[in-house]
């Protein structure tokens, strides 16, 4: 059984934008164990450890534009969050579902109801896509008269 962090853990990024060191491979980072110490009850609690956590995050706007092979994804609501109206909460779940290439690799990080995934987009946006639509509509009839000339 280990009871002691190791002297340094030697990592290597996927996309590393560290400076080399000295003496490693280029983009080796060497993480280094912290030490804390806590007092509880007049009594000291010390921590040595390691500070790293073999994952990443990335947010909804900073996924848009990008292609994930598998991912977890939290689609909970924070309904304590303000500045999220249900326009901008389905804007987010579309971008979150959208970046994924199949839903084979998808995994939610919790368990979720519908109401968790009920929002819709706001009015004046489905008034523009029927607009859209229609422009679409009209296009192709006159196209299609143009051709049987």
């Amino acid at each position: 059984m280990c009871t002691k962090p190791p002297r340094c853990v030697l990592f290597r990024p996927l996309r590393s934008r560290a400076s080399n060191f000295e003496g490693l491979e280029d983009g080796i980072v060497p993480i280094f164990p912290i030490e804390r110490s806590i007092t509880i009850k007049n009594n000291s609690i010390r921590r040595k450890q390691v500070p790293m956590c073999a994952a990443f995050c990335v947010t909804d706007y900073k996924a848009q534009g990008q292609t994930f092979s598998e991912g977890v994804v939290d689609l909970k609501h924070d309904s304590k969050a303000n500045g999220r109206d249900s326009h901008r909460i389905f804007c987010s779940i579309n971008v979150q579902l959208s970046r994924f290439t199949s839903l084979q690799r998808l995994y939610l990080l919790e368990r979720i109801q519908a109401s968790d995934i009920d929002f819709k987009p706001h009015p004046d946006l489905l008034a523009e896509m029927s607009r859209l639509q229609a422009l679409e509509s009209q296009t192709m009839t006159r196209w299609c008269v143009s051709d049987d000339r």
